[in-house]
């Protein structure tokens, strides 16, 4: 079925960026994915099929006349176009009727998530604005799809968080797993054996979910698991995220392996996990409707590094939804990879769902927390309870 709701945010969007028209184009989804379909329905493009949704209110579905009745059922269209002979001469005929000044298509240089046009489908709606006459322009439909794919329903909302809590509870069972003398790859195992009992799905590729890294010295990055040892004294960064019902996760919890005589990690160590807490809680309370990415990561970078840490060489955090990385702007620095308007200098909009993820290097290892927070009026809401104290191995 189509979402009702996300199709009300993207009428907004549109109006918002003059677009009247906005078409989504496909064919045999299941193998060449449009990215925004499965966000705005459970429905797949088998045959050639255009929604249309317009900025006054109406819509449409073009497709073929095999498809004409589930497209009827779903109720959100006012009319079903089955093409008798040719998909261009439909399209073009409503086109042609709409007489819209801007259409809006899923394409992109910069975002994914925004670019599911094909060559081969630009080409077939090229051809139906020839047999329209077609005369207005043709633009970019991004900023409508960052608002629909980004803005969360209720019902999203509710499924990130089933994700989290899951999540939640392997972290807490790896507390009495992990051990001195283990490799990185046997908490890696760990965590993959309980995904697989409890079917769940990945929230990334499962070669590399969990990232898992013991210790001074241990490689980093998106690899999974090294084969390293975890040695007392070290610090543990876990980074894990699943697919409950359709929507992920995206979380990092720190472990302290305590040396023979320990009953707490060391204070530089603390002192480091302090940091990154707090600079995290101080950028949700900044993460409010209408600031930019790039403010919310200076409020925590620069908390971060007035405790003496260096700067991390990465974003602050990426947006989230059915997938890890969902898109859309981000909370980044004025770096070249992402020194863009578009990413780190638009609005952000309530209830969108961002990661919170600094780290910071430590003798025992590096360091680094992610949360899950939604945009909320007075600041970000924690999906789940953060992590406010090293776990104690």
């Amino acid at each position: 079925m189509f979402s009702k709701e996300k199709i009300k945010i993207a009428i907004e969007a549109m109006k918002e960026n003059n677009i009247d028209m906005w078409i989504v184009a496909g064919q045999e989804s299941a193998t060449n994915t449009e990215p925004i379909l499965s966000i705005l329905s459970d429905a797949e493009f088998i045959g050639l099929t255009a929604c249309i949704f317009n900025s006054d209110g109406t819509s449409a579905a073009v497709c073929t006349p095999i498809d004409a009745n589930g497209y009827v059922h779903h109720g959100v269209f006012d009319e079903v176009l089955p093409f008798p002979v040719s998909f261009t001469d439909t399209l073009g005929e409503y086109i042609k009727k709409k007489a819209p000044k801007r259409i809006g298509l899923d394409y992109s240089l910069e975002n994914p998530s925004a670019d599911g046009l094909s060559l081969g489908m630009y080409q077939t709606l090229e051809e139906a604005f020839k047999k329209a006459d077609y005369q207005g322009e043709v633009v970019s439909a991004e900023r409508v799809v960052v608002k629909v794919r980004g803005i969360k329903t209720e019902e999203e909302l509710a499924k990130i968080k089933k994700a989290c809590e899951a999540a939640e509870e392997i972290f807490n069972d790896a507390k009495s797993f992990i051990k001195a003398g283990m490799n990185c790859k046997d908490v890696y195992a760990f965590f993959q054996s309980e995904v697989e009992r409890k079917g769940y799905g990945y929230s990334w590729p499962k070669s590399c979910n969990p990232g898992v890294f013991s210790g001074d010295g241990c490689p980093g990055g998106h690899m999974g698991a090294p084969d390293y040892p975890i040695s007392y004294g070290d610090v543990v960064n876990i980074d894990f995220g699943i697919v409950v019902d359709g929507y992920g996760c995206d979380l990092q919890r720190m472990y302290y392996v305590l040396k023979e005589g320990e009953t707490e990690a060391p204070q530089d160590i603390v002192d480091a996990f302090n940091a990154v807490r707090d600079g995290i809680q101080l950028a949700a309370k900044a993460l409010k409707p209408g600031v930019t990415g790039l403010e919310v990561d200076t409020v925590a970078r620069e908390y971060i590094m007035s405790k003496g840490f260096p700067s991390w060489n990465a974003a602050l955090g990426h947006q989230m939804g059915q997938v890890a990385h969902d898109g859309g702007p981000l909370l980044g620095p004025e770096r070249p990879r992402y020194n863009r308007d578009e990413l780190i200098r638009s609005p952000l909009c309530k209830n969108m769902v961002f990661t919170l993820e600094p780290g910071v290097p430590t003798r025992a290892g590096r360091i680094g927390l992610e949360e899950d927070v939604v945009v909320k009026d007075d600041g970000a809401e924690f999906i789940v309870p953060p992590q406010t104290e090293l776990y104690l191995i």
